[in-house]
């Protein structure tokens, strides 16, 4: 048995002589393929930009609350530059033996001041140790002495103990001075900031 051949001819409609029904076809097919070329070239496209916007908004919210974190602890770290000025140009200074012979003299009457040695102190800092030889008129001057020390320019700790010896009319007085300093390194980071 023969199978019927079945024949599908399309109306023909013209209109100024164009086909609109071919015209149509060919429309309708170009907007399948562009439905198609959508779906699978620019989708993933679309998704992947998606997951970067999400990405770049965590990330941006990381970096917000970091910078903010960041502000207030360079808020604090200024306050405290402010409040503790005085100690941290103390420890940028060098001692000056002269110097502080005259700050000394209106409470004794220094006759050496010799340096005995000079140590790294908790790996930021050096210690100079001095012995300080010294004539004062009675035991209060020493002690208006370490009054007046925390407003001198420098980090000074007088060691005890102290010997105290009378002669006449003075007080022969020895003690170990010891003067605090950042190292080198230390020191020129504290500038920059």
């Amino acid at each position: 048995m023969k199978l019927p051949k079945i024949s599908f001819k399309l109306p023909k409609v013209k209109i100024y002589g164009i086909d609109v029904i071919k015209n149509f076809l060919f429309f309708t097919f170009f907007i399948i393929i562009s439905l198609l070329i959508l779906a699978f070239v620019i989708s993933p496209a679309i998704n992947s930009f998606k997951k970067a916007k999400k990405s770049y908004y965590q990330t941006k919210y990381a970096l917000d609350i970091t910078t903010k974190e960041y502000k207030e602890k360079m808020l604090e770290l200024k306050k405290l530059k402010n409040t503790n000025r005085k100690i941290l140009n103390a420890l940028k200074r060098d001692f000056n033996k002269q110097n502080f012979k005259l700050f000394a003299s209106k409470y004794m009457s220094i006759s050496s001041i010799k340096e005995i040695n000079s140590t790294v102190y908790k790996k930021d800092f050096i210690k100079t140790t001095y012995i300080l030889i010294a004539k004062i008129k009675s035991p209060k001057n020493f002690y208006d002495l370490i009054d007046g020390l925390k407003n001198y320019k420098t980090l000074l700790r007088i060691y005890f103990p102290i010997d105290f010896i009378k002669n006449k009319e003075n007080i022969d007085l020895t003690l170990k001075l010891e003067h605090y300093k950042l190292k080198a390194a230390q020191n020129a980071d504290v500038k920059a900031h």
